[in-house]
């Protein structure tokens, strides 16, 4: 998303409209590259990782996470053209052996074979994925979460990225 062109500032009220009107988990604000690397080192992520970002936009998270880590990836991203952008990075970084990209709602994925998902949601956002995180996630995954916690739900673990906080849930500590 380039920045000051009226078709990206198009894009990005857009974004908002639908999130602000209940059609999104969150609007859409892509995370910095030195905060990808903090929720991924946060969350200890490894090559014998499946990371799964809900919400993915342009696939950066996964695209770190395969490129730095030795991660498998799989995002889902509602928005078509945040979808397609994301597509077209992962081929461009020569890592669609790595990273699966579906377009999709997050409340459809399958999460029984996450051992990482990252998130860079909203609270609200946050409380509408619990349920299925719990109902759904092996024992030992870990859920990293950029700028927005939990409600009620202590993590593991926590630190700052630009001093904004950035959380660690371990799910073999909240069951």
């Amino acid at each position: 998303m380039g920045g000051g062109s009226s078709n990206s500032q198009a894009l990005r009220l857009g974004l908002w409209f639908r999130y602000w009107f209940g059609q999104r988990l969150a609007p859409y604000h892509g995370t910095p590259p030195h905060v990808a690397r903090r929720m991924l080192q946060l969350a200890r992520v490894n090559a014998a990782d499946r990371v799964v970002d809900l919400g993915c936009g342009d696939a950066r998270l996964l695209i770190a996470a395969a490129k730095h880590h030795g991660a498998h990836g799989y995002g889902v991203e509602l928005d078509s053209d945040l979808f397609q952008a994301g597509v077209r990075s992962v081929q461009e970084e020569g890592l669609a052996h790595m990273i699966t990209l579906e377009q999709r709602d997050a409340f459809t994925v399958d999460l029984s074979t996450a051992t990482v998902v990252v998130l860079y949601l909203t609270v609200k956002g946050n409380s509408k994925l619990y349920p299925r995180l719990v109902q759904q996630l092996p024992v030992g995954a870990r859920v990293v979460s950029f700028c927005w916690p939990f409600e009620n739900l202590e993590p593991s673990s926590k630190t700052k990225a630009d001093g904004i906080d950035v959380f660690l849930y371990e799910f073999n500590k909240v069951r």
